[in-house]
């Protein structure tokens, strides 16, 4: 009964990892959004955070079957719109999503996952798997280059405040990320899954700190 969620940049592994790892463990493996939803006509802001919610509600109803797998972070709309100092899509704001977000997770229909597996990897082999994988246009893959240190300085944050929620892989090979993340799961643990505390943290650091600085992180009290 464990959820775990991958994460990294474009072309750092995360749906090849998530899939090998589904199906040499049984697990159940849920896609990104665009892999099982088509976007309506007319996209209205919400949309996209309403699949997230979707995609919770799959996860904690297939967990009682063994491990479930959810390929880019549920939250992803919060970092990722401020890695970019919320000038992305049409200038959402940290409180509108945290808006949209903070009733739904207070009714636990959004949780954290047990604990995230964020692959990284130099920039040279990102591009260089780009380049080598024709099945995929991968849009956006100049842009979200962009993202990978203010990520990396994000989840570090939260793994500080929660210690063991977060756990860096360097993403070289497909099936030594997979033997790191099953050698990892025994230390998974789901106290902090519907955690107001980490939540409020979450916002809290987003808000205080800005993506483009290289400032030391703000500390704040730990989750045990």
């Amino acid at each position: 009964m464990t959820i775990i969620s991958i994460e990294g940049a474009s072309a750092a592994g995360k749906t090849t990892t998530s899939a090998t790892l589904a199906n040499q463990n049984g697990s159940f493996h849920i896609p990104e959004v665009a892999a099982w939803w088509e976007k309506p006509e007319l996209v209205y802001p919400e949309w996209f955070f309403e699949r997230q919610v979707d995609r919770w509600k799959i996860a904690t109803e297939k967990e009682k079957d063994g491990l479930v797998i959810i390929d880019i972070d549920l939250y992803q709309p919060f970092w990722y719109n401020w890695a970019f100092n919320f000038t992305l899509f049409d200038g959402q704001s940290l409180e509108f999503v945290e808006n949209f977000y903070r009733p739904l997770f207070n009714q636990r229909k959004l949780g954290f996952p047990d604990k995230y597996f964020i692959l990284h990897t130099h920039e040279t082999n990102l591009r260089q798997r780009k380049a080598s994988d024709e099945t995929r246009l991968r849009r956006g893959f100049e842009l979200n280059l962009g993202f990978i240190e203010p990520q990396k300085r994000y989840f570090q944050a939260l793994e500080d405040f929660c210690p063991g929620l977060v756990c860096f892989i360097e993403s070289d090979k497909i099936e030594t990320n997979v033997r790191k993340i099953q050698s990892e799961l025994p230390n998974c643990k789901n106290t902090h899954r519907y955690s107001i505390e980490l939540f409020d943290f979450m916002v809290y650091w987003l808000r205080e700190n800005k993506a483009s600085c290289a400032s030391k992180l703000e500390e704040g009290p730990t989750i045990l």
